[in-house]
């Protein structure tokens, strides 16, 4: 963080199960370990991260393995959103207990509530917890979306900043202008981060793609923030490439996971309901990302 604020490239990390369905800790945290050579911190258990498809004890568990194995050689912000106030709580006690520097939460999902009851909700994350809480607006996945005039609500109660994954410039633009200057706007994809970048200052952002592919996001991030935008244009093309052949696997997390299994990454799998991308596509995927590198696929040294 610098002054108050997130920065800097900060993958959603994926979480990886076996092929059973259980949690693999030991390779989520090789994974965590990989791209902590490359990034500025980690965002933990969010979508990519599988936090509302695992149990309140396989989150904690994980933090700690995270916590105990990086021994804080990245920052970690730990998403703690659930479908209720209590437990997420619990989850972001536990995470500041562990070393998390800030928490985030989607509003609870499932239910719609109202702003009143959105607002509690975040109010009493905040008064648990000293470390920043930051409100993740990703409106496909909950139902419903964080309106400006909330989040300038939000704010008065405490809440540091914001992850927005609405994939919507405008809705971007709005929350900078209606939130205080050392209100914290962060970015939760890699697709927009060059016009974010350059049009509002967006400094920080939460790239799923960096999943795989850490050192080329973390390469685009370095272009823009020093304004070589001939460099950056040609990176983000790239990376656009790069997300349009994980995104025919229909999942964006299962697609990743495929980008990570073409770069030598044997281990993980989604958990039910989802499932790996099928041998055939998979194949087509490894075609295509060949064909982005020229033939010669980077291979990943963990």
């Amino acid at each position: 963080m610098t002054k108050d604020k997130l920065f800097g490239v900060i993958p959603p990390l994926l979480t990886l199960f076996d092929e059973d369905g259980n949690v693999d800790y030991q390779a989520t945290c090789k994974l965590a370990k990989f791209l902590s050579n490359h990034v500025h911190g980690l965002f933990v258990c969010g979508t990519y991260g599988g936090g509302p498809l695992m149990t309140e004890s396989e989150r904690m568990k994980l933090v700690e393995e995270l916590t105990s194995r990086l021994q804080n050689k990245v920052p970690m912000i730990v998403h703690v959103g659930t479908t209720n106030t209590p437990e997420a709580i619990r989850l972001a006690k536990h995470a500041e207990k562990c070393g998390a520097i800030a928490i985030a939460s989607v509003p609870p999902y499932y239910y719609h509530y109202s702003n009143q009851q959105v607002l509690k909700h975040f109010t009493k994350i905040v008064d648990s917890v000293s470390i920043p809480v930051y409100v993740y607006n990703n409106p496909k996945t909950v139902g419903y979306g964080i309106s400006p005039e909330l989040l300038k609500n939000l704010e008065t109660v405490g809440v540091k900043g914001v992850k927005d994954s609405s994939f919507d410039i405008l809705v971007l633009e709005d929350y900078k202008r209606t939130c205080s200057k050392d209100f914290d706007v962060v970015l939760g994809t890699e697709a927009m981060f060059m016009i974010a970048h350059f049009l509002l200052d967006i400094q920080a952002f939460i790239p799923g793609l960096a999943n795989a592919f850490p050192e080329i996001v973390r390469q685009f991030f370095d272009a823009c923030m020093s304004n070589q935008t001939v460099q950056a244009k040609s990176m983000h093309d790239r990376i656009l490439r790069l997300r349009k052949i994980a995104y025919q696997a229909g999942s964006s997390t299962t697609g990743v996971l495929a980008l990570l299994r073409i770069r030598g990454f044997e281990n993980g799998y989604p958990r039910l309901p989802f499932e790996p991308v099928s041998e055939e596509l998979f194949a087509k995927m490894h075609k295509q990302i060949s064909e982005v590198f020229d033939g010669s696929i980077p291979t990943m040294h963990t």
